[in-house]
């Protein structure tokens, strides 16, 4: 990780992590069989770290707002990289290069925990979420928490994030107009 940091991907080789990890390069052969392989290893633990603190933050049953809960999903994401955001960067665009299914794991998980019987309630606490109501909702948050890693230089602050991802989750889940399932209308 600090060798993708601070040479970035082109001065990521694999006799620089051997010589960084004070191993042969050999050695290095008997578990990584080329530099894809340990970038693959690295993408797969970051991402299963990243879940690790987003479902801490929903098991948390001590946090019952919303905005306390969105503002702890987004410092879960933002704050655990501190200032290896280049590095979480790169192996983000590595991963969603090779397509998203490292994502799919979390993805599922969110989806089925927002629409479980077991679940949260919905914002403001009057419902569960549908199956189909979850997955966008969460493929959404997603996605802002994503782009956020993917481009810092140009995303708002954390703070207007959490605003608007408070806004989005809230209004999504429009509590006096509730959708019946399948009918694509809402009831009066």
């Amino acid at each position: 990780m600090r060798l993708l940091q601070d040479k970035g991907h082109e001065g990521f080789t694999t006799n620089a992590v051997a010589e960084t990890a004070g191993v042969s390069i050999g050695t290095l052969y008997q578990y990584f069989p080329n530099k894809e392989a340990i970038l693959d290893s690295l993408a797969d633990r970051e991402m299963a770290a990243l879940s690790d603190r987003i479902l801490t933050v929903l098991a948390d049953q001590a946090t019952v707002s919303v905005r306390e809960r969105v503002g702890l999903i987004v410092r879960a994401v933002t704050t655990a990289y501190g200032d290896r955001r280049r590095v979480h960067r790169l192996l983000m665009e590595r991963s969603l290069a090779r397509g998203t299914h490292r994502m799919a794991p979390l993805l599922e998980h969110l989806t089925a925990l927002l629409s479980s019987p077991s679940g949260p309630n919905a914002p403001g606490g009057n419902r569960r979420l549908t199956r189909g109501e979850a997955f966008v909702l969460t493929n959404a948050f997603v996605g802002v928490l994503r782009a956020m890693i993917m481009r810092p230089e140009t995303a708002p602050g954390d703070t207007e994030i959490e605003d608007g991802l408070v806004r989005l989750v809230m209004g999504y889940a429009d509590l006096a107009h509730p959708v019946q399932a399948g009918s694509g209308t809402t009831s009066p």
